[in-house]
């Protein structure tokens, strides 16, 4: 890999992953972007081989800017660098078509190895991934999701969700997702349907039961 583009909108971040791409790599071109709009400026431009990509940034959060990326680069590994729990979002941006995903909180030296198994492999995926990818694959789709029932939620649902937890309206919901406010009205009568609940407190209560995070 020779063009790696780290996205992210912390300087802190961006400094910390150079250096540990500059170690692992070390002939490798760096470039960063702070916003989806230079990212997309900058696939549009040059020929990135990886981009690290922060879901959370101005002009994005959501599984879309997966498919988006791909259609401006098809040939991109696209390693998730996210805040998100890995144990519900993972397997959603993979199965998007990114090439793995590692949560923020792991130690840096773990975005080492996910680098050289991307390059190698052209996968990453964590123990906790790959373990939650075998009892996907190995269990009913019943199963499966009563052991999380945040599963049954499509990703239109699972970052409709996300806003709502956040405490964002529903017009605030559909501004920052590009949605009418009766899309995401739908969409909020199909999750709390889906997970049997009646209100946003119950919601995030079973995100903080079933995550042990609330971002």
């Amino acid at each position: 890999m020779k063009n790696i583009l780290i996205a992210d909108d912390h300087s802190i971040v961006r400094l910390g992953a150079s250096v540990i791409i500059k170690e692992t790599l070390p002939t490798a071109t760096i470039l960063q972007a702070q916003t989806y709009d230079e990212v997309y400026a900058t696939l549009n431009n040059s020929p990135i081989d990886l981009i690290l990509l922060d879901i959370n940034m101005p002009g994005g959060n959501n599984i879309n800017v997966i498919k988006k990326i791909l259609s401006i680069l098809p040939s991109i590994k696209i390693l998730v660098f996210s805040s998100y729990e890995e144990n519900l979002y993972a397997l959603r941006y993979i199965g998007a078509g990114a090439a793995g995903y590692l949560n923020k909180n792991t130690a840096m030296s773990e975005l080492k190895n996910a680098i050289q198994s991307i390059e190698s492999r052209g996968k990453y995926m964590s123990d906790t991934v790959n373990e939650l990818y075998v009892q996907k694959i190995t269990s009913s789709k019943a199963s499966f999701n009563e052991n999380n029932p945040l599963f049954q939620l499509s990703n239109r649902e699972m970052d409709v969700a996300k806003h709502l937890i956040k405490g964002l309206g529903i017009l605030e919901v559909a501004n920052l997702m590009g949605l009418s406010s009766s899309t995401v009205s739908t969409y909020k009568s199909r999750i709390f349907e889906k997970l049997n609940i009646n209100n946003i407190p119950e919601l995030i209560e079973i995100y903080k039961l079933h995550t042990g995070d609330f971002q």
